[in-house]
């Protein structure tokens, strides 16, 4: 991971080597949370498998990072749920 561009609202992170399908299931859960005006992804190439992905925010209501420490955190509990559940099946 490393950080393209960051200022008081804007947070756009280079990702490298990580599944599309996570990082869609990361951006739609940023813009679930309440702040945030736009979270999205970018394939840069798909042979280089770099993401970008963008995330800007109402400074009024939360940071970047916060958003992105609230999604992650979102995305633990949801896990955790899945897991219990797949448990009860076995």
């Amino acid at each position: 991971m490393k950080i393209i561009e960051e200022s008081g609202d804007f947070l756009a992170i280079g990702l490298r080597d990580v599944d599309q399908s996570i990082v869609n299931l990361f951006t739609e859960t940023l813009n679930n949370i309440d702040g945030v005006s736009y979270a999205g992804y970018r394939v840069e190439h798909p042979l280089t498998g770099e993401i970008t992905v963008s995330l800007k925010v109402e400074p009024s209501k939360t940071t970047p990072w916060k958003a992105v420490q609230k999604a992650l955190e979102q995305l633990e509990e949801i896990f955790k749920s899945l897991d219990k559940k797949l448990e009860a099946l076995r």
